[in-house]
């Protein structure tokens, strides 16, 4: 009996489990949606990844190519073809470090500032108006779930393994 009970269980948790992954996954397909809404009111031309690329900067100041690629889990050459785009835009530059030729770091120009500010605060009252009807209690907790989400689902594959559920190599966080 107790033997049927342990399996109940775990079929119960696998179905949890398997809604949480398909929620996941609805929630990124979400995100490419707004992250496309989101490139094309800062310039109609913008690819949905270009405009990732242009809030990486923004959390990083000025970073390396190099950086970005491994932050966003992207090539190289994708992320040189998207800040290429995005200099033509005039909303990031590369800067020259010292004497180091291969360094140019990325950083956004006070225009790139200024639209994805103008981005972030269009995506905040959004977000505010979606979530007006939740109690303050449930938003914390919806914080705190996704917070320990995000930590558990990058965090248990980061350092020398693999994006979970692909064969994409991570950087080792320093």
């Amino acid at each position: 009996m107790e033997g049927r009970d342990e399996r109940a269980g775990s079929d119960s948790r696998r179905a949890a489990l398997d809604a949480v992954e398909e929620k996941a996954a609805a929630m990124c397909r979400s995100e490419q949606l707004v992250c496309r809404v989101l490139a094309r009111d800062i310039d109609p031309g913008m690819e949905p990844a270009a405009y990732s690329v242009l809030t990486a900067v923004r959390i990083a100041r000025a970073c390396r190519v190099t950086d970005l690629a491994a932050t966003l889990g992207m090539s190289k050459s994708a992320v040189s073809g998207h800040v290429a785009a995005l200099q033509r835009l005039g909303l990031v530059e590369r800067r020259r470090t010292g004497d180091d030729e291969r360094s140019h770091p990325v950083a956004l120009t006070e225009e790139g500032m200024r639209r994805v500010e103008r981005a972030r605060g269009a995506r905040r009252r959004a977000f505010r108006r979606q979530l007006e009807g939740w109690n303050q209690a449930d938003v914390v907790d919806l914080v705190g779930l996704l917070s320990r989400f995000n930590a558990s689902y990058l965090g248990a594959e980061v350092g020398g393994g693999t994006a979970p559920g692909t064969s994409v190599q991570l950087p080792h966080p320093d």
